[in-house]
Parts: structure tokens; C-alpha cells; sequence
């Protein structure tokens, strides 16, 4: 029932508009989309940190635990990009998914896979890293927009 919805938000010109630079965005168009991507990275570790927490049980390995810290720090990550503009959490969520993706290329290059499902990973990656930057751009743009708002409420009140 709620997947019939995911094609009028995805395609929707005022909520999501992915072509447009973040620079034209307005606030709650660059809000919506730091939210729509928060929510992936987040169910993404959520995921991961689920899977790390229940592994960790049966085998006691250390690793897992950093992979339940760093899953943690990657959704209050999330957290702070979207209620505060947050610059450095931008930097975190935004190299999560890249990560993730590169592990897997590694592990798929060890198995030997084949040039298919590596050429896959590197695209993904790729993806990663550009959308990464996208969101880097959104936080800090936002950031500089309220800054001058807060010096521009200061002259007015000043003067």
C-alpha cells in the first residue's frame, strides 16, 4: 500500500528535486531530501548494527563491537545533520554508504568474483561518493544560509 506512494514523492518537482544544484534549493526541498537520505543510511547501519549485535552474541568478537559503535555514531549522526546543520555529521553519513561499499569490494575481490559484480561495486561506489558530496554541499549551504540570517537579524536589531 505505501510503495504506491515512493513514485509521487521520488518524481515530486517541489519535495525531491535531485537534478537541481544545492545551491537553488530551497529550505524545505533541501530538508526533505537530508531527510529522505538520513532515513537510508540510518536503515542501512540499523541493519548493520542488528546483524552486528546478534553476531557478536554468538562469537564474542571484538569486531563486531566496533562495527555496533560505529553504526551508532553513523545514525546520531543523521540526527545532527538534520535538527542542527551539523558540518562534521555530514562528513560521517556521507562516507558511510561509500565504506560499506568498499568493504564489499574488497571482500568481493578476495572471493575472486567476477569483473560483473566488481564493475557493479565500483559504479555504487561512485554513486556514493558524488550523492556523499551532494549532501556535504546541502548541510554547508544551509549552514552559510543561517549564519547570514542570524548576522542579518543582528543588524536589524542593531541599528
Amino acid at each position: 500500500m505505501w510503495f504506491s506512494k515512493v513514485p509521487g514523492y521520488v518524481f515530486d518537482k517541489q519535495k525531491t528535486p535531485y537534478l537541481t544544484k544545492a545551491k537553488n534549493l530551497t529550505l524545505a526541498q533541501s530538508q526533505y531530501e537530508l531527510v529522505a537520505y538520513g532515513i537510508f543510511v540510518g536503515s542501512l547501519f540499523g541493519i548493520i548494527a542488528l546483524a552486528a549485535i546478534l553476531t557478536f552474541f554468538e562469537t564474542n568478537n571484538i569486531i563486531y563491537l566496533l562495527w555496533i559503535v560505529a553504526s551508532v555514531g553513523v545514525i546520531g549522526s543523521i540526527f545532527g545533520v538534520v535538527r542542527k546543520n551539523d558540518l562534521i555529521s555530514s562528513y560521517i553519513i556521507s562516507a558511510g554508504p561509500s565504506i560499506i561499499i568498499a568493504i564489499s569490494f574488497y571482500e568481493a575481490l578476495i572471493a575472486n568474483a567476477s569483473v560483473l559484480p566488481l564493475t557493479i561495486f565500483v559504479c555504487l561506489f561512485l554513486l556514493s561518493v558524488k550523492y556523499g558530496l551532494r549532501v556535504i554541499k546541502i548541510v554547508g549551504w544551509q549552514k552559510y544560509n543561517e549564519d547570514n540570517e542570524i548576522n542579518n537579524k543582528k543588524r536589524v536589531w542593531g541599528q
